[in-house]
């Protein structure tokens, strides 16, 4: 049997459903599911915190749900962020080398992002909540991923700086500690989602991440290995629902389920003599429709949606360069037809991709709506597994310390360029 290391209970804060998976990672990094728990939330919106009441009760309910389940009491969780208030850059910074042998060393990897964040403008209100260096420079050579060890005069080094609003992760903290529990780390939803459904191949090819969630979508870009680009847009699976709900004469809640069990996105895939039936509801009968009428409301909003997708995707300059495609999760992925339709509005090959390479009860997470879930567990695991390996061969050695904040920058890195 393998040898337990720690657990990671990651909180996934969507616009209509809270997530709690619960993950141990055992020896060798594998994550083995041993619990997960939703509750549906009313105090979210587009990525953002609009109740915190509301939230704060609804992450009470998933984490119960999850306990259960687990087994476990849980005490801290890693969290996402997202929501209108991210902004994200890529930003250089120089440094000289002043060391007599004029060897890179980690207190000049320290200064040289340093450096980049002293010189980056971050507005009043917004905070850093990530710094993640895409290559360096020593002299003249350049596209280094590693340049500890190297010799030169000169260091440079471009990074992807990420940045929310203050307002916005004040709110979380807020929601997260009143609810009982300790933050532990927030992460970029984005990052997460790759993560999950990311191989370290697309990574290098040149692959686009797009999670669809409920009221946004987040995106993520990576060539040669790292983050060169990432977003967020204002849209999600609830403009198609509420577009049902209208088009149907329906309550919210029946036009959600209907999109979800028979909503297809493109009309000329659809029989024409299929039919749907849109439950009773708020008094009045249930009736049938023709599938082809779903379809008339899903795809001209889906295809919007798709349209300001492909927006951020050209804005970003590496269009050209994504060999990988695109890589479709998150819950709105699950739409019948979704990868046919972008290709068609993105010019490139789209996949869906869920969490994969799990253990446990891995299946109560093995859906593209657990992916940034199963992301977070899998982004924090990286880190705590570096800890228990550098702590172990400083025991080994006699020395018995942890490791240097910089080096858990470096493992990141290394694992992720």
């Amino acid at each position: 049997m393998k040898e337990e290391i720690d657990s990671i209970v990651a909180l996934d804060l969507g616009s209509s459903l809270i997530k709690v998976v619960v993950g141990r990672i055992l020896q060798g990094g594998e994550i083995e599911i041993i619990g997960a728990g939703s509750s549906v939330c009313s105090g979210m919106k587009h990525g953002a915190i609009i109740n915190i009441d509301a939230t704060v009760k609804s992450i009470k309910e998933a984490i119960t749900h999850a306990e259960l389940m687990a087994g476990i009491e849980i005490r801290s969780v890693i969290t996402n962020i997202s929501g209108k208030t991210i902004r994200s850059g890529n930003h250089k910074g120089v440094v000289a080398i002043t060391n007599r042998e004029r060897v890179v060393q980690e207190e000049d990897v320290n200064r040289v992002i340093d450096a980049i964040i002293a010189t980056t403008p971050i507005p009043s209100d917004q905070e850093i909540v990530h710094v993640i260096a895409r290559e360096y420079t020593v002299d003249d050579q350049n596209n280094i991923k590693e340049p500890l060890g190297m010799t030169g005069i000169r260091l440079e080094a471009e990074a992807h700086i990420v940045t929310a609003g203050m307002t916005a992760l004040h709110n979380l903290r807020k929601c997260i500690e009143t609810a009982g529990l300790e933050l532990e780390d927030h992460v970029l939803s984005s990052f997460a989602s790759a993560e999950a459904v990311l191989t370290t191949e697309e990574r290098e090819l040149g692959t686009a991440v797009v999670d669809i969630g409920s009221g946004i979508t987040d995106i993520v870009i990576y060539i040669d290995g790292g983050v060169t680009y990432s977003a967020v847009v204002p849209f999600g699976g609830s403009y198609i629902t509420n577009d049902l709900s209208i088009g149907l004469k329906t309550s919210v809640d029946v036009a959600e389920k209907i999109k979800c069990k028979h909503a297809h996105c493109l009309i000329n895939m659809v029989d024409p003599t299929e039919k749907v039936e849109v439950p009773a509801t708020g008094g009045k009968p249930s009736k049938l429709v023709l599938k082809q009428d779903l379809t008339r409301i899903v795809e001209p909003r889906m295809r919007e949606i798709l349209e300001h997708i492909n927006l951020e995707l050209e804005k970003s300059g590496k269009k050209p360069m994504l060999a990988g495609g695109v890589i479709l999760t998150g819950g709105t992925s699950l739409l019948q037809g979704i990868e046919v339709l972008a290709e068609d509005v993105f010019g490139l090959s789209v996949s869906k991709a869920k969490p994969a390479g799990l253990f446990g009860i891995s299946e109560k997470v093995a859906s593209p709506q657990f992916s940034t879930a199963v992301g977070l567990i899998k982004y924090l695991a990286k880190g705590k597994v570096y800890a228990e390996d550098e702590m172990s061969s400083n025991f080994q050695t006699g020395v018995g310390t942890k490791p240097s904040p910089i080096k858990r920058f470096l493992s990141w890195v290394e694992n992720n360029l």
